[in-house]
């Protein structure tokens, strides 16, 4: 295994302390106290070097997030270390410095929220890659389970809808599995117009798609099934051949706890329901109960 290197070791450093600062009443007392103690020696030795020791509070103030705060901070340090440069008398030779020092520690600043933007959009890649199916950018299996365990540890019911696509075999033997892959993005795309935020949708298998519907609202989720269905025969996939697959599924319904003490028994239930759906015809529904719709 790899050591890390010193520069990846510096910036774990900068990140863990700006995670220490992500209080703003914290960040305002750590960067306020250490700008008025640079400043304090400033005037106090007499050198102007000292103020230099305001660049890593502002680095920190830009890894610590915020729009507008850490151009402020850098603002208000050069702002402040020019006064006492000028309190203390410039020389024609260091006046180019203070100028430099003057535009650099606002610059910083500025280094310091690119970093944390880089820092905060790694983060989410690294979240996507463990949660997310490439593919569809559904979430994957693992994710949606363990998302049903804490619905289920909570007391928390929801319906689970399982939908499988229609000659997906068919069409990944005739025309490869890339042309598949489009049917299954096709699908995804309906879900996430149709379902809203606070729906969670999964891709379970080559062509089965699983929705987690929080609450009891049977309403909503027959209403939500009609809206998927109709979407799905708008979205159309081209085929090489120049013909269009419609994209058709066939529909499961389970609700937790009715029809299963567990997401995995609920998961069943659905896929028996969904079973039933295929048999009845495309675009059909089955539920847990065993009816047809």
């Amino acid at each position: 295994m790899s050591r890390p290197t010193v520069t990846s070791r510096v910036r774990e450093s900068l990140v863990g302390a700006a995670a220490a600062l992500a209080s703003d009443g914290v960040r305002f007392v750590v960067l306020g106290a250490g700008l008025v103690v640079t400043v304090a020696l400033h005037g106090l030795l007499g050198d102007e070097r000292v103020a230099w020791g305001a660049v890593p509070l502002v680095l920190l103030a830009g890894l610590a997030g915020g729009r507008r705060s850490p151009v402020i901070v850098g603002a208000v340090a050069a702002v402040a270390h020019l006064g006492v440069d000028l309190l203390l008398g410039v020389n024609e030779r260091d006046l180019l410095g203070l100028i430099v020092r003057s535009l650099v520690l606002p610059g910083v600043a500025l280094v310091g929220m690119a970093g944390q933007q880089l820092e905060r959009q790694r983060g989410q890649a690294m979240h996507r890659s463990v949660t997310e199916d490439p593919v569809t950018g559904l979430l994957n299996v693992r994710a949606f389970y363990d998302v049903l365990g804490r619905l289920r540890a909570s007391d928390q019911g929801f319906t689970i809808l399982l939908a499988d696509i229609r000659g997906m075999r068919a069409l990944n033997e005739r025309y490869g599995h890339p042309t598949g892959t489009e049917a299954m993005r096709a699908l995804a795309h309906v879900l996430r117009r149709e379902t809203g935020p606070d729906v969670l949708a999964s891709r379970l298998g080559s062509d089965e798609v699983a929705i987690a519907l929080v609450g009891d609202d049977r309403a909503r989720t027959r209403a939500m099934i009609d809206g998927i269905i109709q979407r799905l025969h708008e979205e159309q996939v081209w085929l090489p051949d120049g013909e269009r697959f419609e994209v058709h599924a066939a529909y499961g319904i389970a609700r937790f706890p009715e029809d299963g003490n567990d997401e995995v028994a609920v998961l069943r239930a659905a896929d028996r329901a969904k079973e039933r759906a295929k048999i009845a015809g495309m675009d059909k529904v089955g539920t847990a109960e065993g009816d047809v719709l």
